[in-house]
């Protein structure tokens, strides 16, 4: 088993791009998808199945593009491939390339190294677009893996929806995953989030990273936290102590409730008819969502007009012309573009929105102004 899948080794040659590769062939023992898995992840699965060290592994299907480079323990990170090393790994795998990309985030079209004379593969010490976490243990165990897998995500969490955990990549002793059975609302969040970005497409993305830097915001001013957030740290016990640690889970509902109602400001602004009216009819409601919260709407609203500002209404240069945008189709859940450029889709979660506000920045008890002269609304 091992001779055969080691038929696909390369020759020792003096220079990576003299390197003359044999064809890839299909290794006897495959191993079953788990979404969302790391590339470094699912590779050290697939060849310790196959009975193959990682390092002779990784030789398999491409060259490092660093000198003396080597994979390292998915724990820590992760490895990416480019086109042609990813077609080799598919043979391998005895998968295609677009079920790898389906199910492995790092192997996708925007993560895959530029194309070389050959198949290469790099493994950095530092990746800041990608965060790694234990997968959920009771999915590893149904998937019947008995080694530690790791995700890659865009956020430095996830939810685990059907045995309800949230998971985190804290490596800290005490810092399993948090079970999630008393606090539904948070597993109801999630699967309103990916519903939401499902049926919205990109625009989705845009406006729900736009919603967690608005509350990220009201976190990080405790005079603007709503009363329920205290109220779910109790819930989750020792966890909850480590405030900074739990906070995108416990705002997790309203930041998803308010993605939607950007949503409605947005797609109007989109199709050109959000008059100076609607404008202030529709930030009445959100003042009247945050009243249900208990968030002062004085000055929390700040903010969500510093978000309005950013995406004004758009109308047609000269009469009888048609929008700069395309107008997204009517009805609440069909699919709305990203108009202006100012968020980076492909960014970490914290870094996608127009807005700049980060989780845990300039923490304070007052409402301003804050540490350096710093105000809510982001001017000094």
């Amino acid at each position: 088993m091992v001779a055969a899948a080691r038929s696909g080794r390369t020759r020792s040659a003096p220079s990576r791009r003299a390197k003359v590769w044999r064809p890839a062939r299909q290794l006897a023992l495959s191993v079953r998808f788990i979404g969302g898995e790391s590339t470094g992840s699912y590779t050290r699965r697939l060849a310790n199945a196959n009975g193959i060290p990682d390092q002779e592994f990784w030789a398999m299907f491409g060259t490092s593009v660093r000198k003396d480079g080597c994979p390292s323990d998915p724990c820590y990170g992760d490895g990416y491939v480019n086109a042609e090393a990813l077609e080799r790994l598919a043979v391998m795998s005895g998968r295609q390339v677009t079920e790898l990309q389906f199910a492995l985030p790092n192997l996708r079209p925007h993560r895959l190294l530029p194309d070389e004379s050959g198949p290469v593969w790099d493994w950095p010490w530092d990746d800041r677009d990608c965060f790694l976490m234990r997968m959920c243990e009771m999915c590893a165990h149904v998937k019947g893996t008995g080694l530690l897998a790791y995700l890659a995500s865009d956020a430095p969490w996830q939810v685990c929806a059907v045995h309800q955990r949230w998971l985190d990549n804290r490596r800290e002793p005490g810092t399993a995953a948090i079970p999630l059975r008393r606090l539904p609302e948070v597993v109801y969040a999630h699967q309103q989030r990916l519903l939401f970005e499902r049926r919205l497409g990109a625009g989705g993305r845009a406006l729900f990273a736009d919603a967690y830097a608005i509350v990220s915001l009201w976190w990080n001013i405790r005079a603007l936290n709503a009363p329920v957030w205290r109220e779910r740290q109790l819930v989750l016990g020792r966890a909850g102590r480590d405030g900074l640690r739990v906070a995108p889970l416990v705002f997790y509902p309203e930041a998803v409730s308010l993605a939607q109602a950007l949503a409605t400001r947005e797609r109007r602004r989109l199709r050109g008819t959000l008059t100076l009216n609607d404008h202030h009819r529709w930030l009445a409601r959100v003042a009247s969502l945050m009243d249900r919260w208990g968030i002062p709407d004085e000055p929390g609203l700040d903010p969500v007009e510093r978000r309005a500002d950013r995406h004004p209404p758009l109308t047609p240069r000269r009469q009888n012309t048609p929008l700069p945008v395309e107008r997204p189709a009517r009805g609440r859940f069909r699919r709305l573009p990203v108009a202006d450029g100012t968020h980076v889709l492909h960014a970490p979660l914290g870094k996608r929105s127009c807005l700049k506000w980060q989780l845990g920045e300039l923490l304070t008890n007052e409402l301003q102004p804050a540490l350096g002269g710093w105000t809510v609304d982001g001017r000094a």
